[in-house]
């Protein structure tokens, strides 16, 4: 699975991608609401105009270099703010390399949030394009309402769609939903890793937390 680094240098797609990530992250580094809009609004700027000329294919995780252009983006707007305001708040933003800070779990809070909302949403197209197969729906459900019973949650399908189905064949259709969206997720985690190695993939899974949803379904077929 390759990263299409392409899409890495087009800046529309950096923005709808990653804009929340962003925002978050800056909201983190920069602890005042509207100077880290402020921020926000001209990294964009910045990407519509320029892209990411520095971003590689030899660079590894996508994330870690995204995250060092924000900070960066942050570190100069609070030099540019004047030395006082440079002298204290810049010692609140952490070094690149240190994971320690609260602003980096921000980032790896909302970098994984980011990658589940695109799964979800790549779950949702693979429905459109099953008619039979309602992964989506039933998986959504069981997310959503995670203490009720098949036959209630069947109850809610058909609620919401208009359709009946069975309880048996409502479990099967959420054991196939959740291979298929572990699936999603590791794909969409290997995009943001140039030439990602299986061991790459895990690696970045754990970090971020995500290792759970797909364990049981390792290794994953390249079919998706």
């Amino acid at each position: 699975i390759d990263t299409d680094w392409s899409l890495v240098f087009e800046p529309a797609h950096v923005v709808l991608r990653y804009a929340h990530a962003v925002q978050c992250y800056l909201q983190a580094l920069v602890r005042n609401e509207h100077d880290a809009e402020e921020v926000a609004q001209e990294f964009f700027l910045w990407v519509s105009q320029n892209g990411l000329p520095r971003a590689s294919q030899d660079r590894g995780r996508f994330r870690d270099y995204l995250k060092k252009v924000v900070r960066n983006k942050a570190l100069n707007f609070l030099r540019d703010k004047g030395p006082r305001s440079f002298n204290t708040d810049l010692l609140k933003v952490p070094a690149p390399e240190d994971t320690r800070g609260i602003p980096d779990q921000e980032w790896l809070v909302h970098w994984r949030g980011c990658l589940l909302k695109r799964t979800w949403r790549r779950l949702e197209d693979y429905q459109a394009h099953s008619p039979k197969g309602r992964y989506h729906t039933v998986l959504l459900l069981c997310a959503t309402y995670p203490g009720e019973d098949s036959a209630s949650l069947v109850a809610r399908a058909a609620a919401m769609e208009g359709s009946t189905m069975a309880a048996d064949a409502f479990r099967k259709q959420v054991s196939r939903a959740r291979r298929v969206f572990a699936e999603l997720l590791v794909h969409e985690v290997a995009e943001t890793i140039d030439k990602p190695s299986p061991s790459d993939v895990e690696e970045e899974l754990t970090d971020l937390g995500l290792m759970r949803y797909v364990r049981d379904y390792l290794p994953i077929r390249r079919r998706v």
